[in-house]
């Protein structure tokens, strides 16, 4: 029995659901579910009741999570008093992501981290694919979540995931589930600048296939234009991890083709910080949401790592 296991178990019954405590711990959902079989099986007995809505305690499961929870709470007390003075996990952390991942990830990999590392201050800002990429290799940033048009070529770049790209504009109505990208660049569209991976990736298409773009707006920030979007002013061409919370019936979302567009999505660690602990159980966390929000279908995406 680790204590890993008692602790996945004690959120499990705190959330009542299996991805939602997936999402909080930061791991993958089948992992999570194979580490309460093991304990399940372990104890010879059932811990949770599982239905259509989540799960809840049986009888057994109520009397260990009483049995438990003040030892766990124990021995996390016992930990933070002994980490607070070990070099390497207190000081603080810079992170630097593109809103494709901080809007539909931050919650999750937040809440891991600092639960893993409560006494490590977590610094995080956004910034374009471009300046993410220079703010690593200077050692501005300790880790830098960021986007390309290429899957990752380098010993300290890795790709965590790809995503196919979707025409984003006002709905008026039934509309099919694909749109070529002849159809999408007519426009009028909002287009990121080169500093995104966005805009390089719409621009080379437009280029290599000569296709004419119609250009409303060049903005990189895409929730500024949400709003310009729902009223029809232009429509834009993005992953769909930038509409998490989307109203569907304010927007039509199709998948572009004629060619198929896609992001990379990379993981990049300091070369001067990669051995320090937090560091490295933050890359852990990032890579354990992309996978557990990918497997539970709140992200749009393929994980590679």
């Amino acid at each position: 029995m680790k204590l890993r296991q008692l602790k996945n178990f004690l959120v499990i019954a705190e959330t009542g659901s299996l991805m939602k405590a997936a999402l909080h711990l930061g791991v993958a959902q089948p992992a999570l579910s194979r580490d309460l079989r093991l304990l399940e099986e372990e104890l010879a007995t059932r811990l949770f009741h599982r239905d259509g809505r989540g799960v809840s305690l049986t009888r057994d499961g109520a009397a260990f999570q009483a049995a438990i929870a003040p030892h766990v709470a124990g021995l996390d007390a016992a930990k933070l008093a002994l980490v607070g003075r070990r070099p390497g996990h207190a000081g603080s952390i810079r992170l630097a992501w593109t809103g494709t991942i901080s809007i539909p990830l931050a919650t999750p990999i937040i809440s891991a981290f600092t639960q893993r590392f409560p006494e490590t201050e977590l610094h995080a800002r956004g910034g374009s694919s471009l300046q993410i990429a220079e703010w690593v290799a200077r050692d501005e940033i300790d880790i830098g979540i960021f986007n390309s048009e290429r899957p990752a070529n380098g010993a300290l770049v890795e790709t965590l995931a790809l995503a196919p790209l979707f025409h984003v504009a006002r709905a008026n109505g039934p509309v099919p589930p694909t749109i070529t990208f002849a159809e999408a660049a007519a426009g009028p569209l909002f287009v990121h600048s080169r500093q995104n991976a966005l805009g390089r990736i719409v621009e080379a298409c437009a280029r290599e296939h000569d296709i004419p773009l119609k250009i409303y707006a060049e903005v990189d920030d895409f929730l500024a234009v949400r709003p310009m979007i729902e009223q029809g002013r232009a429509a834009a061409i993005v992953p769909r991890s930038l509409l998490s919370g989307d109203d569907s019936t304010r927007l039509a979302v199709r998948r572009v083709t004629e060619p198929e567009l896609t992001l990379y999505f990379h993981l990049a660690v300091s070369k001067v910080k990669r051995s320090r602990p937090a560091v490295l159980s933050l890359a852990d966390v990032i890579r354990s949401a992309v996978a557990g929000a990918t497997e539970a279908g709140q992200f749009d995406g393929e994980f590679r790592n």
